[in-house]
């Protein structure tokens, strides 16, 4: 796992280099509302909840016009899932780190491409009450992927819907679940510069 991290920054750093030569890239900020859950086996007692995600975002074109751009983000994002009658939650928080092709077709925007994720804190809940704060139980690292689309203002405001899942397990252990986390995402972006 830890090569094939090492070959998706590589990527992730070469593309931004050679792009970075070419023309000045748009950055910007992404904020929104998630709707994450669990997917696999041994989920159907668990519904989902709302979440929020929060980050920079970027495009790198790699066109004239600017119709098609490589567009890496870094989200800080709150996922899980809760019981039915709202008694317990699992609450997780990620930093996500997507990078997208996307192409600009008017006002209109498409968007897909790998996405993988750092476990960075997160805790059980049980009727109101913590009761566990420890998740090393859950992957650190998860792969997985993302694909959306939206509308973007020439005045560098966007509005898209976006899913992402995650390929990888999200349980360590092996004797467990099947489970994965999954998150339709409502995003609000504003690009500061560029093109």
């Amino acid at each position: 796992m830890k090569k094939t991290l090492i070959l998706f920054m590589l990527a992730l750093v070469t593309t931004v280099t050679a792009q970075a030569q070419m023309q000045a890239p748009s950055i910007g900020i992404r904020a929104g509302a998630n709707y994450s859950g669990f997917s696999g086996d041994d989920v159907d007692n668990l519904d989902r909840m709302f979440g929020f995600h929060a980050g920079i975002t970027s495009q790198f074109y790699l066109t004239s016009d600017n119709f098609f751009a490589i567009q890496p983000e870094i989200l800080f994002s709150k996922k899980g899932a809760e019981s039915e009658d709202n008694n317990s939650k699992i609450k997780i928080s990620y930093l996500d780190v997507p990078v997208l092709a996307r192409v600009n077709a008017g006002p209109l925007y498409f968007e897909g491409g790998p996405q993988v994720s750092f476990r960075i804190g997160g805790d059980v809940e049980a009727n109101g009450q913590n009761v566990i704060d420890d998740l090393d139980m859950f992957k650190r690292t998860s792969f997985g992927y993302a694909a959306g689309i939206g509308l973007a203002t020439p005045l560098g405001v966007s509005v898209g819907v976006r899913y992402n899942g995650d390929v990888s397990k999200l349980w360590d252990d092996d004797n467990v679940s099947d489970a994965r986390n999954n998150v339709f995402m409502l995003t609000l972006a504003y690009m500061f510069s560029g093109r």
